[in-house]
C-alpha cells in the first residue's frame, strides 16, 4: 500500500468511535478496498482517495450509524473516567510539590523560633536562621 493509502486509513482510524475490535474490522474492509483501488491506479494521492471513498469524517459518521449508541457512550465513558483520574492525580501531586517547595523556602529563608533550656532558665531566640 502506498503512503497516500496509509495516511488516508490513519486519518479515518482517528475519527472512528467505538470499540477497538469493531474499528479494526471496519478498517480491514476499508483497507482492502483502498488497496484494490490503488492497484488499479497506483498514482492516487490522499485527495483522490477522499474523493473516491469519502472524507474521514463522513466514513466515521457512516460507521457510527452502524453502532449501538450505548456502545459509543460506554467507550467514551471509560476514557473520561481515566482522564479525570489522571488529572486528579496530577493536581494532587502538583499541590504536594508546591507545599514542599514552600516549606523548603520557609525553612531556608524564614524565621524559626528556637528554645534553649538550661538547668535554671529557658531562653527563647527569634531570628532569621541563615
Amino acid at each position: 500500500m502506498t503512503n497516500a493509502g496509509l495516511n488516508f486509513l490513519k486519518s479515518v482510524e482517528q475519527k472512528l468511535p467505538g470499540k477497538r475490535a469493531q474499528k479494526k474490522a471496519f478498517l480491514k474492509t476499508l483497507a482492502a478496498n483502498v488497496a484494490e483501488r490503488l492497484e488499479e491506479e497506483p498514482a492516487l494521492d490522499v485527495a483522490s482517495l477522499v474523493e473516491a471513498f469519502g472524507s474521514p469524517e463522513k466514513l466515521a459518521a457512516e460507521f457510527a450509524e452502524t453502532l449501538d449508541a450505548k456502545e459509543i457512550k460506554k467507550a467514551f465513558g471509560w476514557k473520561k473516567i481515566v482522564l479525570i483520574g489522571v488529572i486528579a492525580f496530577l493536581l494532587i501531586w502538583l499541590i504536594g510539590v508546591i507545599i514542599a517547595v514552600v516549606d523548603g523556602h520557609n525553612a531556608a529563608n524564614g524565621y524559626d523560633v528556637v528554645y534553649y533550656e538550661s538547668d535554671d532558665s529557658t531562653y527563647i531566640s527569634e531570628g532569621n536562621n541563615k
